[in-house]
């Protein structure tokens, strides 16, 4: 999946870098092992969000949104939910980076603020790895697919 890749690809350049291969595909800044490994967590990663994000609760806030915001779709006034495949994908994005709680005000404030553009959330994650005691279950480890 084209968005399965690019998020990890990102993560993962996130934490070691650029990952220089030869021509053939063999990484050659590294080794393989951990290469591979930080590829695996970046994709645990991807599915812990995608199994943490409330879905219905964002596309209500995303359709809200576009509805609000796009005045070539106002005549349609999207009815929540029922017609998601007319939402943008700015929109969803949008409505997944906002912070605050309850109803946004899409008119007020249309963009969520990027206030962690700047973190180096790799190399923080590094440093706070000597204070890990162990595996930790989590709630959203199992994906539950009905």
């Amino acid at each position: 999946m084209p968005n399965h890749l690019a998020v990890v690809r990102s993560l993962r350049q996130d934490v070691i870098g650029p990952g220089h291969h030869y021509s053939y595909g063999e990484v050659a800044t590294m080794p393989v092992e951990p290469y591979e490994a930080v590829t695996d967590a970046m994709a645990a990663i991807l599915e812990r969000v995608a199994v943490a994000v409330d879905w219905r609760r964002l596309l209500v806030e995303a359709s809200w949104r576009h509805m609000r915001l796009h005045p070539d779709r106002k005549e349609t006034r999207l009815r929540y939910q029922s017609e998601a495949e007319n939402i943008c994908g700015e929109c969803l994005a949008e409505a997944l980076l906002q912070e605050n709680t309850g109803a946004p005000d899409w008119e007020r404030e249309p963009y969520a603020e990027l206030r962690h553009q700047a973190v180096d959330w790799a190399g923080i994650v590094a440093g706070a790895l000597e204070h890990r005691r162990g595996i930790i279950e989590h709630q959203y480890r199992t994906l539950h697919r009905g």
